[in-house]
């Protein structure tokens, strides 16, 4: 039997591309956080969701930082985790995703609740979550479609870290 849209969103995500492009023009893209952005989603069996996303690249700096190294880095991470709630039915775009932010490193975004249209599919390199607004948004001052592609990442049953712990 084939598993629920629910079934299979439960794991962790690891970020392949977060985008903005015009609505018009798939091929026009622009990336919020950079093109190669780095981040990991994940959904629990029991509706918990957890969401990091980074610039990469940022610069090292000794704890415990100054005000403006904690400033830059700031402008460079997103964080939020809460419940997440999933109308596999939808609407006419296809299954919604709802994450109500419980925390975030954004207070505008705590206690808020973002609806994501929601779409896992096969491809040749594994499985994918595309998660979408379904409306344009203003990024960079322009009306853009937003799409954030997560690739699932293997079950983690080893016992001890690899041996270089840095990523």
């Amino acid at each position: 039997m084939a598993k629920s849209l629910r079934e299979q969103l439960i794991g962790a995500w690891e970020l392949i591309e977060y985008c903005a492009y015009m609505p018009n023009d798939e091929s026009d893209k622009k990336y919020p956080m950079g093109p190669e952005a780095q981040g990991i989603i994940m959904y629990t069996p029991d509706g918990h969701m957890s969401a990091q996303l980074l610039t990469p690249g940022q610069k090292q700096f000794s704890a415990p930082g100054t005000d403006a190294e904690w400033a830059q880095l700031g402008k460079n991470y997103v964080a939020y985790t809460g419940q997440f709630y999933l109308d596999e039915q939808g609407d006419k775009q296809g299954p919604i995703l709802l994450h109500h932010m419980r925390s975030a490193n954004l207070p505008y975004l705590v206690g808020d609740t973002q609806r994501r249209l929601c779409k896992i599919q096969e491809e040749s390199d594994g499985r994918y979550l595309i998660l979408s607004l379904g409306e344009t948004m203003k990024v960079f001052g322009e009306d853009r479609m937003i799409r954030v592609r997560w690739r699932r990442m293997p079950d983690n049953q080893a016992t001890q870290p690899p041996e270089s712990s840095r990523l």
